[in-house]
C-alpha cells in the first residue's frame, strides 16, 4: 500500500503542476493577442519609414551623413540583442542565443570589436556566463514596461546616436525575433547605421524643405527610435508565443504523464485487492480444512 501513497503524491503534484502550466498558457495567450495587435499595427509605418530613408540617393550630400552612409573604416560594432526578462518560453532565448554567437564569429574573422547591449535580463544572463571577459557586455534594464516602451526605445536611440557621434561605435545593428504567427517567429538582424541603400524604380526627385541635412539630422534619429520600438514589439510578440507554445506542451504532457500515473495506480490497486482476497479465501480454506 505504500506504492499506492507514492503514486498518489506523485499524481497531485503533476496535477498541481498542470494547473500552473495550464493558467500560463491561459495569461500567455491574452498578453498575445494585446502585443500581437501593437506589433501589426506599426509594423507598415515602421518599415515604410526605413524604405523612404533607404531610398535616398548618397550622391545629394556636400558632407556624407554618417547615420546615412556609414563610416568607411568600421573597427568596432554595436549589437542590440532584444530577448526577454523572463524564462518558460522553451527555446526563445537560446535561439537568440546562437544568432549572437554568429555575429561574434562573424566580427572575429572581420577583425572588428564588437559590444553588446542585452535588452531582456535572460539574455544577458545567458552570455554573461558563456563570454569571454574580453566583449563588452551591458544590460539595458527594466525596458518591457508596456506604459513606457516607446519612452524607453525613444531614449536608447538617443544613446545610440550619441555614442555613434563619439566614436564608441561605427556601426550599429539590432537582433531581435520577428513575429509572424504563433508557430511561426525568426531571429532576425536588422542594420541601424548606416541605413542600407536600395535603388528605387521610382525615378521622382524628392525635394528637401530647408535643406537635405536639416531634414535628416532630425529623421534618422528618429527612425532609430522608431526601429527600436518596433523590434521592441516584435519580440514581445514572439516571447509570449513562445511561451504559450511551451505550456501548451508542458500542460499535454503533464496530461499524459497523469494518464500513465493513474493506469499504474489502478492496476496496483487492484492488485492490493486481489491479493487480500486470496488471502481471506486462503485463511478461509485453511479453517474449514482445519
Amino acid at each position: 500500500m505504500a506504492n499506492l501513497k507514492e503514486l498518489r503524491n506523485k499524481i497531485g503534484g503533476i496535477q498541481s503542476i498542470r494547473k500552473v502550466t495550464s493558467a500560463m498558457k491561459l495569461v500567455a495567450g491574452v498578453k498575445l493577442r494585446k502585443a500581437e495587435q501593437k506589433a501589426v499595427a506599426s509594423r507598415d509605418y515602421a518599415a515604410e519609414l526605413g524604405k523612404v530613408l533607404s531610398g535616398i540617393h548618397r550622391d545629394q550630400f556636400d558632407v556624407p551623413c554618417e547615420l546615412l552612409c556609414g563610416r568607411e573604416v568600421i573597427e568596432s560594432e554595436l549589437l542590440v540583442v532584444f530577448a526577454s526578462d523572463r524564462g518558460f518560453c522553451g527555446n526563445f532565448n537560446y535561439l537568440v542565443y546562437k544568432a549572437v554567437l554568429d555575429q561574434l564569429e562573424s566580427a572575429k574573422k572581420s577583425g572588428r570589436n564588437i559590444l553588446i547591449w542585452c535588452v531582456g535580463a535572460k539574455i544577458h544572463n545567458i552570455l554573461k556566463h558563456r563570454l569571454s571577459k574580453d566583449v563588452h557586455l551591458e544590460l539595458i534594464p527594466e525596458f518591457f514596461k508596456a506604459e513606457e516602451l516607446l519612452n524607453n526605445s525613444n531614449s536608447l536611440g538617443h544613446r545610440i546616436v550619441r555614442g555613434f557621434r563619439e566614436h564608441q561605435f561605427d556601426r550599429v545593428s539590432i537582433l531581435f525575433t520577428r513575429y509572424y504567427s504563433v508557430m511561426r517567429r525568426t531571429v532576425q538582424i536588422q542594420e541601424l547605421i548606416p541605413v542600407k541603400y536600395e535603388e528605387s524604380r521610382d525615378r521622382t526627385t524628392t525635394i528637401f524643405e530647408p535643406d537635405i541635412e536639416s531634414v535628416l539630422c532630425n529623421l534618422l534619429p528618429f527612425n532609430i527610435g522608431v526601429q527600436l520600438y518596433q523590434a521592441a514589439l516584435e519580440s514581445v510578440a514572439s516571447e509570449q508565443s513562445a511561451r504559450m507554445s511551451s505550456m501548451d506542451n508542458a500542460t499535454r504532457n503533464a496530461d499524459d504523464m497523469l494518464s500513465g500515473l493513474k493506469i499504474r495506480y489502478n492496476r496496483t490497486r487492484q492488485q492490493g485487492i486481489t491479493q487480500e482476497l486470496t488471502e481471506i479465501v486462503s485463511g478461509a480454506e485453511a479453517i474449514s480444512n482445519g
